[in-house]
Parts: structure tokens; sequence; C-alpha cells
């Protein structure tokens, strides 16, 4: 998306279930525009919001790495489709990363498990139709207030105990699936600011984990959920606003390496059927 004028503001909204405010810009002067995925790599930052608390870049280079499996992978089920990070698969999912978390489908009551140590910041409704809540977990503190590094689980129910400001381990059991297992739960690496309110910087979560939690999670993609029948048919057939937006990673031609859970932010190869 372009525009010029006096002022900009670039909001990305995600739907079904992955409905959040990523990114707000605002920017004085004539401005080229909030960013693109033209389907070959990246896309253009998101200037930082001006506001009361401060540069919201502040440490927001230097990604947390050394982490935990978020989820039980002996509980994904493929009657759900993995949604990968980095894809735009609808005009909702253009002009920045893609699709900004990967989503997962798992039985009803799989465990989700904190990533790292850290503070619940944020518990909130899901705005969908479906169960459970929207959870960030604050991993790495920002210099100034309200920012930092966080974890989002969506679609999750909080084990007894724990609510906001609750402290948590690294691998601790924080909570469960409430969705049937057609369903997915979206989970995201992202730098929160604005009292972590809105999220930046996106990142595909699998290269941080700890170098034994990676191999697990690869060895289950590549062995066990892209060679399922399931899988390959969901992402041959599945439709978004009319078009495919999966299909063409399967297309060997263009991705020697097969299906991924990670692509570069902005990959769009949507088709038609």
């Amino acid at each position: 998306m372009r525009d010029s004028g006096w002022l900009v503001a670039c909001i990305e909204f995600e739907a079904m279930s992955d409905f959040r405010m990523v990114a707000v810009a605002v920017v004085l002067g004539l401005a080229a525009g909030c960013g693109g995925g033209n389907g070959t790599g990246g896309a253009n930052p998101v200037a930082p919001i001006v506001t009361s608390v401060g540069d919201p870049q502040t440490d927001s280079s230097t990604t947390p790495s050394n982490l935990a499996l978020p989820i039980d992978l002996s509980a994904i089920n493929l009657r759900g489709v993995i949604n990968p990070y980095g894809v735009v698969r609808s005009s909702l999912d253009e002009g920045g990363t893609g699709h900004p978390g990967i989503d997962l489908p798992s039985n009803t009551g799989a465990s989700f498990y904190a990533v790292a140590d850290g503070r619940i910041v944020s518990i909130t409704p899901v705005t969908d139709e479906f169960p459970g809540f929207a959870v960030k977990l604050l991993i790495a503190e920002g210099a100034t207030a309200g920012t930092g590094w966080i974890f989002l689980y969506e679609h999750m129910v909080l084990v007894a105990g724990l609510a906001a400001d609750s402290q948590v381990t690294r691998g601790q059991r924080i909570g469960s699936n409430p969705l049937e297992p057609a369903i997915t739960n979206h989970l995201e690496l992202s730098w929160a600011f604005n009292n972590y309110e809105f999220l930046q910087n996106q990142t595909c979560w699998v290269p941080q984990l700890d170098a034994g939690s990676e191999s697990t999670f690869m060895s289950a993609f590549n062995n066990d959920f892209r060679t399922d029948q399931r899988f390959i048919d969901a992402w041959t057939m599945v439709t978004k606003e009319g078009l495919l937006p999966f299909s063409e990673l399967l297309n060997t031609e263009r991705f020697p390496d097969g299906a991924r859970p990670c692509y570069p932010p902005g990959t769009d190869v949507r088709v038609e059927p």
C-alpha cells in the first residue's frame, strides 16, 4: 500500500483466528508508503509511532534465542491446516510481514509451554467466534516501560493459578488448547510497544529455539507433518479470497527444499485454482 500526504497511518489486521493490530506508523510530511511484500523477499520496515513512551525500536534488534518449544508436538493434529510464517494468504496479509506467526492445529487439551522465563502482561479474548484467549508472555524487557519481546499464544486457556502479572519459568506448562483439532492456534514472536498493545518486528520463532528444540521441531515437520497426505491435500486445495495461497509452496521447481514452517516475510505465491 502506498500513499502520500501530511499524515499517514498504516494499520494491518489479520482475520479468522489471527485478528490483531500489528503495527501503526504515523509520519509527518510526504510519505512514500508503508512497505509491501512483492513475493520475492522482505517488506519495507514500518516507521515507529511517536508516543510518550519513546522509541519502540529500542532494543528490538536483539531477538531472543535459546527458546523452548511452545507446544507439545505429539498433540499436533493435521485435521487442521498449518499456516507458515511470512506467507501472504489474503489481502489482509499484504503490505508487510505476511502471516506474522505459525498456526498449528492440535488436539483439544494440548499443552502449551513458556518459551522462556517471563511475565504474563496481557490476557484478552480472541476477537473471533472461537474460544480461548490471546496471551502475551513478556520474555525480554525493553529499555522503555511497556516495550519488549513477547511470545503470543492465541486461543489458549491458562492453567489454574496463572493470571496477568504472573511470573513463569522456561518450559513451564502454562495453558491448554480449548479448540477442536480442525482449528489452529497462532504462535508468534514479536516486539511489543505502547504498553505491549502493538506488535512489530514479527520474527519466525523456529530458528530462535535452542538447538535441541529446533532439531526436534524440524524433524517432526519434515518427517511427519509435511509428508502426511492431509498436509499435502490442505496446502494443495485450501483457498482464501478465491486464490490458493499455499499450493505453489509445494512446487519443487520454485521451492526445491519442499514445504517449510517459515518463509521470507511477504512471500506471495497466490494463484488461481
